[in-house]
């Protein structure tokens, strides 16, 4: 992509009305601040700088321009960020394909496809049938794109071939599978239909393994690569930013063999714990709404948006992680709706499987810090009935949404009517999804309303609730512990020296310091650079006589110091903007006590130093060295006391 493509894009966009579409953002002299949407604050700490066309964000260090900033939010990698915006700025995009990487051609693959799928469709009067009859308008099928695989065993295989695509990257599209060489498959007993309708030939075919009298071959079929989707109706499945990244197909002719659902497998491109069936289309109607319905299926969601209810996504089968943002630091599934709105509204089927999977959907939800409700879905009928039926049964439904704890509650009470095991039913199915809410108020009015629905005394309820949160905190801590105790039996077998007054002194500032340390020495040496960055634009003079301050304050460390911040002045420079910048009466005073703070530190760290040599020299058994140390200890500690006693005035 040219940049000055990205620049034109960037020139369209101010940072600040996107960010805002997105967040509240308030203003903040110069710049723009609000909560962060990537970590959990209560007081706004992410700074919008107009002049710099960036942010930053002093809790959690998340930083960049407005291609950053959809990246993070939206879960997306460069180009799909780039495609949002350049949709949203206006500004077409030239693919050159010769710089593709292989995330480029996967993409493209999916592309191909999925027009093979709707090519199909048109093609297959049972599909339009099947999707004629679940209330799906023309249009509808348009907006989804939804598609029909064929019966047979290489039909998007040949296609894809003869459009280009080489068998290694079809495969990693995850859409076709190798054959087994150690299992027999013998094919059902029935003439393979082509893309076009036709009979297969019995002979060798172009459209796949060699056919005889309207059966596969299990020997000619071994070792060889067929379609993964067969004989089903094609959801596709994009990304936030609209592309194509799985599919789920829907078996139209079931059998006792085959699963009524089949999803892609885990890609490169789809990972099922990152990805949410229709979030694309609804995410401007969350940020509107300012809050999301999940459903369960694909059908589900198609029919709710055909009937205007457009902020809603579906599972479909994917996994809901516990984490907003997993091990390789991609945003999951309930991660990606929180950032849009934390309200949610669950709205699975209501018999069994579909009351658990939303009841852990909900746990899920509530311990990311989530408002959750619940619809109560009755009579056995999924949305997509509902909406088939009367769209307006479903809106009210909607509209009439609980509490999850209040919605568990009431079934409790209607379904156990036996009142000594109330107090049982609530402990398995109550509390839990209680226990799960951080705020402490909000656990408070939902004891109340548990105590004067159940007619139990509050107190009690406390208790049972503070021993089923620590039940659920050992459980979810288990394997960590097991761990520890591993790590601390094998530490305690070790050569150590022990009761040495020095030797425990050292080891209780080394364990102090490294907190000290991230904590305080960092954040006051950045909001110096920073704010000395600032001076030097405004005063050179006093730039000069605090810099020589500073010199002199780390002495043999500021070289490394000065080098160690040197690519990272601008956000520095942002950070104290934020801190700073619309108070300049003040700059001196903030620099000053900075300076005196930094000071403390650079003694601070020669403290720690100097014990870890003292350790060394302790454990050697070097009397001469030991002596030396700990009368520079003690001057250290003397030199502190002085520094600190100036610092606090």
């Amino acid at each position: 992509m040219s940049r000055t493509t990205v620049e034109e894009i960037k020139a369209r966009i101010p940072i600040e009305d996107l960010i805002g579409s997105y967040v509240k953002i308030d203003r903040a002299g110069k710049s723009y601040k609000a909560k962060c949407p990537f970590h959990n604050e209560k007081s706004a700490s992410f700074f919008i700088s107009p002049e710099r066309g960036g942010y930053y964000c002093f809790g959690c260090n998340s930083k960049g321009d407005i291609f950053n900033f959809v990246e993070q939010f939206e879960g997306l990698d460069f180009k799909g960020a780039l495609k949002v915006l350049a949709e949203r700025a206006g500004v077409p995009l030239v693919v050159n394909q010769k710089d593709e990487s292989e995330r480029d051609q996967l993409f493209r693959i999916m592309e191909d496809a999925a027009k093979f799928f709707e090519d199909q469709y048109a093609r297959s009067k049972d599909a339009q049938e099947y999707v004629k009859g679940r209330g799906i308008k023309p249009e509808t099928k348009e907006a989804f794109r939804i598609g029909w695989a064929p019966e047979g065993w290489t039909h998007l295989f040949e296609y894809l071939k003869k459009k280009g695509w080489g068998q290694v990257v079809i495969e990693k599209a995850g859409l076709i599978k190798k054959k087994d060489r150690n299992v027999e498959e013998v094919a059902p007993k029935r003439t393979l239909s082509s893309p076009a309708g036709e009979a297969t030939r019995s002979s060798s075919s172009s459209l796949g393994p060699k056919a005889i009298s309207g059966q596969l071959s299990p020997h000619s079929l071994a070792a060889s690569y067929y379609d993964r989707f067969r004989g089903r109706v094609m959801f596709p499945i994009s990304d936030s930013s609209g592309r194509i990244v799985a599919f789920t197909g829907r078996i139209l002719k079931e059998d006792e063999r085959s699963a009524k659902y089949l999803n892609s497998p885990d890609t490169l491109l789809y990972d099922k714990s990152s990805i949410l069936f229709g979030l694309d289309k609804a995410k401007t109607s969350i940020r509107t709404m300012n809050y999301s319905i999940m459903v369960e299926g694909q059908m589900d969601l198609i029919m709710s948006y055909q009937a205007g209810v457009k902020n809603i996504v579906a599972a479909s089968g994917t996994a809901l992680s516990d984490e907003s943002v997993n091990k390789a630091g991609a945003v999951n599934n309930l991660g990606l709706i929180r950032r849009l709105s934390p309200n949610v509204v669950i709205a699975f089927d209501s018999d069994n499987a579909g009351r658990k999977a939303a009841f852990r959907a909900a746990g899920i939800a509530l311990s990311l810090g989530m408002d959750v409700k619940m619809a109560d879905i009755v009579g056995g009928k999924d949305p997509a009935d509902l909406v088939k039926e009367n769209p307006e049964i479903w809106k009210e439904i909607l509209r009439t949404t609980k509490p999850v704890v209040e919605f568990e509650l009431m079934n409790v009470l209607r379904d156990e009517k036996d009142p000594r095991k109330i107090p049982r039913m609530l402990r398995e199915r109550v509390f839990p999804l209680l226990a799960s809410i951080d705020s402490r108020t909000d656990q408070d009015y939902f004891v109340k309303m548990i105590a004067d629905k159940a007619n139990i005394d509050a107190g009690a309820i406390w208790d049972d609730l503070r021993a089923v949160r620590k039940k659920m905190e050992t459980e979810a801590l288990a394997p960590t512990a097991t761990s520890a105790s591993l790590t601390k039996g094998s530490t305690n077998n070790s050569s150590v020296s022990a009761g040495s007054n020095l030797h425990a002194s050292a080891t209780s500032v080394q364990s102090d310091a490294y907190t000290y340390k991230q904590k305080h020495n960092d954040l006051v040496e950045r909001r110096m650079f920073g704010l000395l960055h600032l001076i030097k634009k405004q005063d050179e003079k006093k730039y000069s006589e605090y810099l020589a301050e500073v010199e002199k304050t780390a002495g043999e460390s500021y070289a490394g110091r000065a080098l160690r911040v040197s690519d990272q002045i601008g956000d520095m420079s942002f950070e104290a903007e934020a801190m700073y910048g619309s108070d300049v009466a003040k700059w001196d005073i903030h620099m000053k006590e900075l300076i005196s703070n930094f000071g403390l530190d650079i003694v601070n760290e020669e403290l720690i130093d100097a014990m870890q040599e003292l350790r060394v020299a302790e454990k050697a058994g070097d009397a001469t060295r030991l002596a030396e140390l700990a009368k520079k200890c003690h001057a250290l500690s003397i030199r502190k006391a002085e520094v600190g006693k100036k610092v606090r005035g």
